[in-house]
């Protein structure tokens, strides 16, 4: 019995020395939603203990517990998992992602974040929404997607320039465009041709093929954006790219072609109307009547062809793409070309490294007419040339009997060619230490090459005044950027998630000109500069400029309830002198989810989600011309057969930034399990020092000094509405409706010094208590029925029309600009259309000044056969008069229009092919798809597009058209095949 007893003891206690004994447990953890992506940083964490371990850049991880343990398995955004051990040393988990309690994770600055602990104000742009638009530029299809973002299309001629504003100007002269970053590395926008073009200039971003984009982020508050500190004033647009993941190689085939049209022509006098109005006779032997906007416009075919592939396994992840796209413009003489190549690399070097890089290619051509501001632009002279002229003489060349050169000569005859070559590359290496330690360091080039072309033979007028005409320019410009940073990443007692991030960048960028014009070539075979008789001109310029900047940032929140983020910037810029060169930008946010709190959630609302949000900081705005602080003088100011120099200008050593400072107050809201989502948002921004060349003695031997002279500011409201409207198994339709308010005013200037008289044909003003860039001129109370005058308003009553009765005529600024979307899927069909609008805004029509002048060569519009003719007619078009004693085509409210809109900007009609089909060829998936642009457009505008800017070069200058290019109306079909 004692043996017994004592064996039974003996067993015991082996029992249970074997199950207090520690063994080894390893393992993966991975994204069940992302195709079974590894986890890096993941919290392996012994049940009952403060013993843990995370896992490495391959998601693996090591750790010593007894056979009776249980481990809690944790990430960042995904629904943690408990798992006993029970004797096992191998343990692989899956996590999920916690999208009912943290959403979808979104690109933020420097890092990615869950949609529902975001406490700044941003928008996201899928690539679902962007997928079928024609307009087949960055900023092209962000048009109308996301609220507080109002981008305008300058021109409808092919690659044009678009102005895009995030929440109003912030600056009178400085940029307003904002700062684009593509895969973590600023990029260069905005126009650098150098031979002009009246505003529809050439855009940077057009050399960037919006297939490749995976997502677009749009950073609009202070707390988002100020962690790029020195050019985050305007906002920040995040681009990333499509990359590879780990699956079986994706190959996919995107193909289009489609006509386009213009979907408006102005109406003018055909021969017998332009003779009646003029007095004259036509002559019975040889009528003419030419319909010059006939003879200029066109059905213009476009295309695309786009060939990738994406895959990868454990350790490589590679994207592959190449596109080629062609546009040829409804005017004749202009056309867009465009070549695209792309590679995106991730190796895993080994658990705790990870490099990468991206490299897009492109080259474009694009072929321009000249446009406004021109008496040798296509458009303008088809305009203005009367109908009597014919388009050629008997003998089949060009005539040239009219006031305007021949439009049709220029169109075929004239070259005017940009060729860009573009480089847009990154390395980086992702380095893990310690625990949940990150190294990360990117190093990017942004390489331009833009070279232009311009030749105007003698069948031109222009070439023949000048025996040809030829145009040289060379811009080469590089931006080298290096980011560096170490971020910690922790979540510790269930309940505290930090991150913490530092780090360092710096830019360098170099930008060369040349440009060199010549005169007197031998032919029209000879159209380069080495055959010119006369070099009529030459120049050379180079500018080399920095900026460095240390940043960090530190985001926080307490069990997914109270979230908040600090960020803090110091940029250095070498455009301002050694006493303001460097300026500290720093922001907070803050957040609080009231949906997770019990008290909330004991109301049985069907509110899922209910956070609300509040932020302050402060950005900067440097852009200016370079080194405006020193003393500069340039070359050329020989004397006495002496090279000289001379002084450029006034030099300013106390220059400083611009600042913003901004505040945000937001909150979203989800109902009835995301079926509807709210989000509101209300900011207030004031902009200090604002930047501007203002006026000095020229006394001083010059007119401005650049200076900081004042405060403008920017208020409004935000609302954007999400909702499935309907979702079954067989039909679901979805809308996404956004709406914004802006109010710019303008607090002060230097010395309250009005900024008038900017432009000879856009009277938009800068005015103290008053929106940026007002309508300035003279006030039409109508026609004076018994003398066919305008009546003007006499404003300060003294009896004289003169400029002091100029007063504010229009606002260029609308009142709501807004998108509306809608998603419709009926088994294998699916239909998407997109409302763009605006509401509240005048333009001004300087078309008008020239073809309601009624006087003087211009061909006239159809509007002035309701002219006044006798004493007695009630009309509000004035007498036709050579001399115009009255001035009645002034600059006034006689041509301010409104300019409203609501455009059916996109609508897309698509039928995915069976599965049991397409395999039978070898085919995963194969989709048809019909998109129409520009279908119809509601306004009661008078020109040909209300969604207009000649001048969109300016920040001054807005919402005036002056013989401007209208968008074209388009139809596209297309496949999608994936292999």
């Amino acid at each position: 019995m004692k043996k017994k007893l004592f064996g039974f003891i003996v067993m015991i206690l082996f029992g249970l020395g074997l199950s207090a004994q520690t063994i080894n447990i390893t393992g993966t953890v991975t994204s069940v939603m992302e195709d079974d992506m590894p986890l890096p940083g993941a919290t392996v964490r012994i049940k009952g203990t403060t013993l843990g371990t995370v896992t490495d850049m391959d998601g693996r991880y090591r750790i010593q517990a007894t056979a009776t343990d249980t481990l809690i398995f944790s990430f960042v955004g995904m629904i943690s998992e408990t798992i006993p051990i029970e004797g096992r040393n191998i343990i692989d988990v899956g996590l999920r992602m916690d999208i009912a309690r943290l959403g979808e994770v979104v690109v933020i600055g420097y890092g990615t974040e869950s949609s529902r602990l975001v406490s700044g104000s941003l928008g996201v742009v899928s690539e679902s929404e962007m997928r079928d638009v024609p307009m087949r530029t960055i900023d092209g299809v962000l048009q109308g997607r996301s609220a507080g973002v109002y981008i305008t299309q300058n021109a409808g001629n092919p690659g044009a320039a678009t102005s895009v504003r995030i929440r109003g100007n912030s600056s009178i002269s400085a940029g307003n465009e904002p700062l684009y970053v593509i895969d973590g590395i600023p990029m260069t926008s905005g126009n650098y041709g150098q031979i002009g073009f009246s505003g529809q200039g050439i855009n940077a971003l057009s050399d960037i093929n919006p297939n490749d984009i995976e997502s677009i982020t749009i950073l609009k508050d202070a707390s988002a954006a100020a962690i790029y500190g020195a050019r985050a004033t305007n906002g920040v647009i995040l681009i990333t790219t499509r990359r590879g993941s780990e699956r079986r190689t994706d190959i996919n085939f995107n193909s289009s072609f489609g006509m386009q049209e213009a979907a408006n022509v102005l109406n003018m006098l055909n021969a017998d109307q332009w003779h009646d109005y003029r007095g004259t006779q036509p002559d019975p032997d040889n009528p003419v009547d030419t319909d010059w906007l006939n003879q200029i416009f066109r059905t213009a075919p476009m295309s695309s062809y786009e060939l990738s592939a994406s895959g990868g396994d454990a350790s490589t992840q590679f994207f592959i793409s190449g596109n080629y796209f062609q546009q040829e413009g409804i005017i004749i003489g202009t056309d867009f070309q465009r070549l695209n190549g792309r590679l995106n690399l991730d190796h895993k070097v080994n658990s705790n490294v990870t490099i990468g890089g991206s490299l897009g290619t492109s080259y474009s051509l694009n072929n321009r007419v000249e446009g406004d501001r021109s008496l040798h632009g296509v458009l303008p002279n088809s305009i203005s040339m009367a109908p009597i002229y014919p388009v050629y003489n008997p003998d089949g060349t060009y005539n040239q009997d009219g006031f305007f050169a021949n439009p049709i000569a220029i169109g075929k005859e004239a070259i005017n060619e940009a060729h860009s070559y573009r480089t847009i590359g990154n390395a980086f290496a992702d380095i893990q230490f310690f625990n949940n330690f990150t190294f990360s360091t990117k190093w990017g080039l942004d390489y331009l090459s833009l070279r232009e072309h311009s030749y105007d033979p003698i069948t031109t007028r222009q070439g023949a005044t000048t025996n040809g005409l030829g145009i040289e320019a060379q811009t080469n410009v590089v931006n080298i950027v290096s980011n560096n940073l170490i971020r910690y990443n922790n979540s510790f007692l269930d309940v505290h998630n930090v991150e913490v991030l530092t780090g360092y960048s710096f830019e360098m960028f170099r930008r060369r000109n040349q440009y060199a014009e010549g005169i007197d070539f031998p032919g029209a075979y000879f159209q380069y500069l080495l055959d010119a008789g006369t070099i009529r001109s030459a120049e050379a310029r180079a500018v080399d400029r920095g900026i460095n900047s240390y940043f960090g940032q530190i985001r926080y929140n307490f069990d997914y309830k109270y979230i908040v983020s600090l960020s803090g910037r110091f940029d250095g810029s070498s455009k301002f002198g050694p006493d303001n060169r460097y300026g500290f930008f720093p922001a907070i946010s803050l957040a609080w989810r009231l949906s997770e709190e019990s008290f909330f959630q004991a109301l049985n609302t069907p509110i899922n989600e209910f956070r609300l949000r509040g932020s302050f900081g402060i950005t900067g705005n440097d852009g200016i011309p370079d080194f405006a602080y020193l003393d500069l003088y340039r070359g050329r100011a020989n004397y006495g057969q002496q090279a000289g120099i001379a002084p450029t200008g006034i030099p300013n050593p106390g220059l400083k930034w611009e600042t913003t400072t901004q505040i945000n107050v937001g909150a979203d809201i989800e109902f009835f399990e995301e079926r509807i989502a709210l989000a509101f948002d209300y900011y207030h921004n004031v902009t200090s020092d604002l930047l501007f060349n203002r006026p000095v003695s020229m006394t001083s031997g010059f007119t401005s000094i650049t200076s900081n002279i004042g405060e403008l500011e920017n208020r409004g409201v935000e609302v954007s509405l999400t909702t499935v409207n309907i979702q079954t198994t067989q039909f679901s339709w979805e809308s996404r409706f956004n709406l914004s308010h802006n109010k710019n005013k303008i607090l002060s200037l230097y010395k309250d010094q009005n900024l008038l008289d900017l432009d000879r044909y856009s009277p938009s003003a800068v005015i103290v208590g008053e929106p940026m860039s007002v309508l300035y001129g003279f006030r039409s109370l109508g026609v004076d029925p018994s003398t066919g005058d305008i009546v003007w308003d006499d404003i300060d009553g003294n009896g004289i029309i003169n400029s002091d009765d100029r007063t504010i005529i229009g606002d260029p600024n609308p009142l709501f600009t807004g998108g509306f979307s809608n998603n419709l899927f009926y088994g294998p069909f699916e239909l998407n259309f997109f409302i763009q609008f605006s509401y509240g805004n005048d333009i001004f029509n300087a078309t008008r000044i020239f073809i309601e002048a009624m006087k003087g060569p211009d061909n006239q519009s159809a509007a002035i056969l309701d002219r006044w003719r006798q004493p007695g007619d009630i009309t509000d078009m004035p007498r036709a008069t050579e001399t115009d004693p009255n001035a009645n085509n002034r600059i006034s409210s006689r041509f301010v229009e409104d300019g409203s809109f609501a455009r059916l900007k996109n609508l897309t009609f698509s039928y995915n092919m069976p599965r049991q089909l397409t395999e039978r060829i070898g085919v995963r998936n194969a989709r048809i798809f019909f998109t129409g642009a520009n279908l119809f457009t509601l306004t009661n505008y008078s020109g040909m597009d209300p969604e207009v800017n000649y001048r969109g070069d300016s920040n001054l200058l807005r919402a005036t058209d002056f013989f401007t290019y209208p968008q074209a109306r388009s139809y596209t079909l297309g496949i999608n095949l994936r292999l």
